[in-house]
């Protein structure tokens, strides 16, 4: 009896352990699939953020320096952007970096705020904080609270608006003010990178990531003689900046020297809040003088009410020249840029689908970058 009971035990026994083995290769299995196909994933995803077009130039170019592997750079110039009676404060940032940033017109740069108040090791809390300034004397306040101050390097991105055979690279940046703290009137804070930027001075070193995105001039545009439509509002006016310097081979050594074979038509509609918000007017103002007949610059200022007291805005300006707009679009194959705030998408899209004729091969012909 005591022999059949050892017996039936064992066999029980090595039973059990034969599923658990089982059970183990196959969880085992599973795991080494799961993990494969995680690699495959993100190497694929990796792989995604370089393909850009298909061209070799662009793909060597993107994502070239990253928020852990910043490029040291030193600010040459800064500029105040907008006149007196602007709502806004609006700088140009010229920044040298030596030949090493590579880029097309269209691509962005990331600006790392506070690189050197963070310590590299430890991401330690900003020691110094210049987001929020006392409006009364224009002094730091470093008493902060620290949920307002980050913990990690992080790049905001910036559209670039010189173009690729300059010396130096450059941006324009809106100075974000948000609401006055309650418990001090004379104190306004300030958006993370704003803070920063507000505070540069020239020499100041300044850490770049870069460069990024995919708004970007056709490789054949000046050869084609492609015709564009820009629309812009505010800081979305910079790739287009960089865009005519590319197309009309802008020298700044040389500004009346026209080297350009491009001789296409260019249509820039531009919303800003009023005259003395325009950003780069010198600019705009120089093309528009040197190739008056391959530029037209719509202006759209919001201070102007419509008549139920609404702002106007750009793309009300676009629907109300709606048959001119999608003449140009669908007749004259233009390329189509729209770069800004988000709001003006929708409203241009809705004004391209109206045609009965937009179809997937004149989608391919607009170009999206909003915030």
């Amino acid at each position: 009896m005591k022999i059949r009971f050892v017996f039936i035990l064992s066999v029980l026994i090595s039973g059990v352990c034969c599923i658990r083995k089982n059970v183990s290769r196959r969880v085992a299995n599973r795991m080494t699939a799961h993990s494969t196909f995680l690699f495959v994933h993100d190497k694929f995803k990796r792989n995604k953020n370089f393909k850009l077009k298909n061209n070799k130039e662009e793909n060597n170019f993107i994502n070239l320096y990253t928020v852990k592997n910043p490029l040291k750079c030193k600010v040459v110039n800064k500029i105040n952007l907008v006149r007196p009676n602007s709502p806004n404060e609006v700088y140009h940032l010229e920044i040298n970096h030596n030949g090493l940033f590579k880029y097309l017109e269209g691509h962005t740069c990331g600006i790392i705020p506070y690189y050197n108040e963070l310590d590299n090791n430890t991401n330690n809390q900003i020691n110094k904080d210049h987001n929020i300034i006392n409006t009364t004397n224009n002094t730091t306040h470093n008493n902060i609270s620290l949920s307002q101050i980050k913990k990690q390097r992080c790049a905001r991105l910036y559209s670039i608006s010189s173009s690729n055979n300059t010396e130096n690279l450059s941006v324009a940046v809106k100075i974000h003010k948000y609401e006055q703290m309650e418990n001090d009137p004379n104190i306004t804070n300030y958006g993370y990178c704003s803070g920063f930027i507000k505070n540069l001075k020239i020499n100041d070193d300044i850490y770049l990531t870069g460069a990024h995105g995919y708004f970007n001039l056709p490789n054949d545009a000046i050869e084609k003689n492609t015709n564009f439509i820009f629309i812009a509002t505010g800081t979305g006016i910079s790739p287009y900046i960089s865009f005519l310097k590319k197309l009309f081979a802008y020298d700044k050594n040389n500004i009346y020297n026209r080297n350009s074979n491009y001789t296409g038509y260019i249509t820039i509609y531009y919303g800003v809040y009023n005259e003395d918000s325009i950003l780069y007017l010198n600019e705009l103002e120089y093309f528009q003088k040197m190739y008056p007949n391959n530029i037209n610059i719509h202006y759209v200022f919001s201070y102007k009410q419509n008549s139920d007291a609404t702002s106007f805005y750009v793309q009300d300006e676009i629907y109300k020249r709606k048959t001119e707009f999608l003449n140009l679009f669908n007749n004259y194959k233009c390329e189509l840029y729209i770069c800004g705030h988000k709001s003006i998408r929708y409203k241009v899209m809705d004004i391209l689908k109206s045609h009965d004729q937009f179809d997937e091969k004149k989608k391919k012909r607009v170009h999206v970058e909003v915030y």
